[in-house]
């Protein structure tokens, strides 16, 4: 037994020595494994930073930073291999109104929904990110032609023509595209994107839902839309707009009851300058906010002289879409009637019939509000669009304005004049007929029952002082007839 103990007493360190490293074995092992999920939990953290700085919050797209980086590897590999590269820069057509009548929440599911229907549109190699608000660029890459790019376009237009869902209603959205191809139309990347950009507002002037692809000549026009929009900027800052009323009548009375305000342009060189030269920039441009509100001031205060002088005239201001819809449009219109001491029935407002369809909501409320200030509502142009009168009889309107187009018409019979009159009539609306060039038109539309004329039988637009000289001539005319 004694003889056994130094065997034992030499095996129990070796158990110990065995025992401790395994037990050190295990908790280097847990060491390891802590580390290695400490470093996967770094690598996800950084992966997920790196993912928020290269995209998109809102629709997971890649930003413009990482676009930036998709286009110089892009226009690397088309050098390598001579093939073609396309950006299309892709906008959605009205979009700030969903924001405005729907909310901001309806506006961001219909982004989110947009940019899913153009990953289905492109493949595997192209990029599609946002740019920023509604505005998204596609890039294509390896492409043998710049057809293809076009074909792409139409893909687009097509995946979203169908209706988006929006809180569960449908909503109809379109877009605009403009495309540019490397190397063909540009070599520089940022001249390539603004050349797309260039031919996506061109395709926007042609009404929504176009795409068009870049050429030189879009390059001079927006050239000279700059100049002549830090023109307009000048003229605004040097008082050099001014406004001409060319005068209305009531047909029943056969007197003058009002004038329609038209903007002009008196340049200190080219003399007078008519609206056509220069209003479609100046509605482009943020320049119709501030020249909006000058010429809504200045109507006002010539309509406040008027009735001092025992002229109640009523003066209609023609409203541009970005006015009617801006956010402060009832509260500067109840502002300029308050400085003027003006009421507010002196002052009637004209809005195309589009202007009610497009945002018909928002529009009705802001309509009831002008009715709350006294203002009077016109229809302009009516009949050269898509409206119809029963369609308007949701909206406080109070006046119809007959388009010219229809004034013309006249010499073949007149029956959709009448009948505009008809139902005008039956919703009690005033009916004006614009454009009316001769006596004989001012005859059948007096037949017929019209309320109101205006046009260059009666007058050629005027400065105020010779409104008032009209006024008096047709005055004197009365009295010469009665007498």
């Amino acid at each position: 037994m004694n003889s056994l103990w130094p065997v034992a007493a030499g095996v129990a360190p070796c158990l110990l020595a065995l025992a401790l490293g395994q037990w050190q074995t295990r908790g280097l092992r847990a060491r390891c494994a802590q580390l290695q999920a400490a470093l996967a939990a770094q690598r996800d953290t950084e992966m997920r930073l790196d993912f928020i700085a290269h995209h998109d919050s809102l629709t997971g797209l890649p930003n413009r930073l990482q676009l930036q980086l998709q286009l110089e590897h892009g226009v690397a590999y088309a050098r390598r291999h001579g093939s073609l590269l396309a950006v299309l820069f892709v906008d959605i057509d009205r979009f700030k109104s969903i924001n405005d009548t729907l909310g901001h929440d309806a506006g961001d599911q219909v982004l989110v929904q947009f940019a899913q229907r153009l990953r289905q549109c492109v493949r595997e190699v192209d990029t599609v990110a946002r740019q920023g608000g509604d505005e998204f660029i596609v890039l294509l890459t390896e492409l043998r032609n710049g057809a293809a790019a076009q074909q792409v376009a139409a893909k687009i237009m097509q995946a979203v023509a169908a209706p988006f869902t929006v809180n569960g209603d449908l909503l109809d959205v379109a877009a605009s595209i403009g495309v540019a191809v490397y190397p063909d139309d540009d070599e520089d990347i940022e001249a390539l994107i603004e050349k797309a950009d260039l031919a996506m507002y061109a395709a926007k002037q042609r009404g929504k839902g176009a795409s068009l692809r870049f050429l030189p000549s879009m390059q001079a026009k927006a050239y000279s839309r700059l100049i002549l929009e830090t023109a307009l900027r000048h003229a605004l800052e040097h008082n050099e707009f001014l406004l001409t009323y060319q005068p209305k009548m009531a047909l029943r009375e056969r007197r003058i009851n009002g004038v329609k305000a038209l903007l002009r342009w008196k340049h200190p060189e080219l003399g007078l300058v008519m609206p056509l030269d220069f209003l479609p920039v100046l509605e482009q441009s943020a320049l119709i906010l501030p020249v909006g509100a000058w010429v809504m001031a200045t109507a006002a205060a010539q309509a406040r002289r008027w009735l001092e002088r025992g002229l109640a005239l009523t003066v209609a201001v023609q409203l541009s879409p970005r006015q009617f819809f801006h956010k402060d449009i009832v509260q500067s219109l109840a502002a300029v009637l308050e400085k003027a001491q003006l009421p507010g029935r002196c002052i009637e407002v004209e809005l195309s019939e589009a202007m009610l369809i497009d945002r018909n909501q928002h529009a009705e409320e802001i309509l009831q509000q002008f009715r709350q200030l006294g203002v009077r509502v016109a229809i302009s142009d009516f009949g050269t669009g898509y409206a119809s009168l029963n369609y308007l009889r949701r909206f406080p309107v109070d006046v119809v304005k007959i388009d010219k187009s229809f004034i013309d018409d006249l010499a073949r019979g007149g029956t959709m004049v009448r009948s505009i009159i008809d139902m005008a009539h039956s919703l009690n609306m005033r009916v004006i007929a614009a454009g009316v060039e001769t006596d004989e038109q001012l005859a059948q539309l007096s037949a017929m029952g019209c309320d109101e004329a205006f046009g260059f039988c009666l007058s050629a637009p005027v400065p105020p002082a010779e409104v008032e000289l009209l006024l008096a001539a047709r005055q004197q005319q009365a009295v010469s007839l009665t007498s």
